[in-house]
């Protein structure tokens, strides 16, 4: 487990009481939609007829590996499986997922772990693949947080598995993100998971007109599918982009998600103890976004740190990452998605065999470096006839 520092060596609860009161003191920027907007956009425009958030696709060095550890340490189960996928001398991998014509998928397993969205791991052969891991300062840098209803007993629960945890737990005691709780941890394979609670709500949700963000409390406060205590689902995904501002208007343009907590900046050494990134990083903002029907939001952080890896990971990279989002009409919301300008990749694709079956599916580039799936299974999947727990249908979730 790493060793909990404080740059200012000062007692720890002296530290989290008034060190992280100065840097949480942030001032919120203007928000991009007020309650009435926000009320007209809780489902997204008609012609792309968004659910929410279906899961997060990560790649890693070793699926079995990756696998072992969420089955063995946070209590997943991992349903669907398949692979090999590859197009030897065709380019379906470069059109389908933007990677090399030659790229090998070896296996792709999606995960659940409680009731909210998912986690799709891949394992990739591919020439020139990045092999070493993104920062959370680099533009390709990311985590999924999931939400706990009791911090301390989650945290001391991965202490005692042995989980490499930096500092915390942190509560955010100022600023519109104030009541928060946060810990961030890495796994053995390099993704940076986080445990987020906030049992009152946050501050920015007394603001005049602010509409809150999904919460995986509204899906019930019974823990499932996990080895956690109180662990109730995934409640966001974090990316790091160039520019928060046009990432989360790309959100608002596309999805018509809305924006109501921003935050930021935060400077300190703390920073290293508390997210891994250079001591001297900045974190100049951060744009938490959602809508739909309900499900996990998206957080956007913008930084400034030395050495900042400016370039975007394939997904057939190591660290390489995508979202997926559920329509109920995949051929409708592509064709919104296209008239609006929005960088397709091939598709609509059906997924016609295997237990996969029954899925279609849709990338997009995006400007900020993520792609962005949307994907659709009417009908289910599949391995379901077969599964004793089936993955997180988005569709279940309550708004």
């Amino acid at each position: 487990m790493r060793e909990e520092r404080n740059a200012a060596g000062m007692p720890r609860r002296e530290f989290l009481s008034k060190g992280v009161k100065v840097a949480a003191a942030a001032s919120a920027a203007p928000l991009l939609l007020t309650r009435g907007a926000h009320a007209a956009s809780r489902t997204a425009p008609g012609e792309l007829n968004l659910v929410a958030m279906d899961h997060v696709g990560l790649t890693v060095p070793n699926i079995a590996e990756a696998v072992h550890w969420f089955q063995d340490v946070m209590g997943a189960v991992a349903p669907l499986s398949f692979g090999p996928i590859s197009d030897p001398g065709g380019t379906l991998m470069h059109d389908l997922l933007g990677v090399d014509p030659d790229a090998v998928i070896n296996q792709i397993t999606s995960i659940r772990i409680g009731h909210s969205a998912n986690i799709e791991l891949f394992e990739y052969q591919a020439p020139n693949q990045k092999q070493t891991h993104p920062r959370n300062s680099d533009w390709s840098g990311h985590h999924i947080a999931f939400h706990v209803t009791d911090i301390d007993k989650a945290v001391a629960y991965m202490d005692s598995r042995g989980v490499e945890r930096f500092l915390g737990p942190l509560p955010v005691s100022d600023g519109p993100a104030a009541g928060q709780t946060i810990n961030y941890f890495r796994t053995p394979f390099g993704t940076f998971i986080e445990f987020i609670t906030y049992p009152k709500g946050m501050a920015y949700e007394q603001a005049p007109g602010v509409h809150s963000l999904w919460s995986p409390k509204q899906n019930g406060t019974n823990s499932e599918v996990t080895k956690v205590p109180g662990l109730l689902g995934v409640d966001h995904v974090g990316i790091t982009v160039p520019n928060v501002d046009a990432a989360a208007k790309w959100f608002k343009d596309f999805f018509a998600f809305a924006n109501p907590l921003t935050f930021g900046p935060f400077a300190g050494a703390f920073l290293e103890d508390l997210l891994d990134v250079d001591p001297t990083s900045v974190v100049d903002r951060i744009r938490m976004v959602g809508g739909g029907r309900g499900g996990p939001n998206v957080e956007l952080f913008q930084y400034q740190a030395p050495n900042q890896d400016h370039t975007f990971r394939l997904n057939s990279d190591y660290g390489g990452h995508h979202i997926a989002f559920y329509v109920r009409d995949i051929d409708k919301a592509v064709q919104y998605m296209q008239a609006n300008g929005a960088q397709k990749r091939l598709g609509p694709f059906p997924v016609t065999g295997g237990p996969a079956a029954g899925q279609t599916i849709n990338y997009f580039a995006t400007p900020f470096g993520t792609d962005v799936e949307l994907i659709s299974y009417p009908h289910g999947m599949a391995y379901e006839a077969t599964a004793p727990i089936p993955l997180w249908d988005p569709r279940n979730n309550h708004p």
